[in-house]
């Protein structure tokens, strides 16, 4: 005798389950999308600087002056020390082409995050010693820093960009 044939009008149970995986499975899709839209919007913006056509536009004057800032020769050496409860010291010499300390500079140090425009700020360098300059700042979180060093001494400009690290 041939076993029976299965009856194909018989539905398993699990059968009227598989509507609601599908409507599960959409489900985690749309938190998955919300967070991440979420995010997005809450995190960096990704803007670099807020006049990028004028900045744009001044690209050669800009060129020029990092022509003359490399014919000049000037050079700067920063440390930062004494780090506690996220306060710094921040220290520059200044030297010329022939390790002469330059002197009588107007110097700022533009502190930023790469990943949160929020915490930026700009804080001013004074000359403690020929050719020395500190600041203090509060560096609002540990980490990865970027110090853009502007200076404007005898008539010309001066700019560097350095990573610093503040860690506990």
């Amino acid at each position: 005798m041939s076993p029976a044939a299965p009856n194909l009008s018989d539905k398993r149970k699990s059968d009227r389950l598989i509507p609601w995986y599908f409507v599960g499975g959409f489900a985690v899709m749309l938190v998955a999308n919300i967070s991440l839209i979420t995010f997005s919007m809450t995190s960096w913006n990704g803007l670099v600087t807020k006049k990028a056509f004028e900045e744009g536009n001044n690209y050669n004057a800009a060129m020029s002056g990092a022509q003359r800032q490399a014919e000049l020769g000037w050079r700067s050496k920063t440390t930062v020390s004494g780090i506690l409860n996220n306060n710094a010291t921040i220290t520059v010499l200044f030297r010329d082409r022939d390790s002469n300390p330059i002197t009588g500079a107007k110097m700022q140090a533009v502190l930023t995050r790469q990943d949160r425009d929020n915490l930026d700020q700009t804080v001013p360098l004074v000359e403690i010693a020929p050719g020395e300059y500190r600041t203090s700042a509060h560096f609002a979180v540990y980490g990865r820093w970027q110090m853009r060093l502007i200076a404007h001494a005898m008539g010309d400009d001066y700019q560097t960009v350095e990573d610093i690290l503040i860690t506990e």
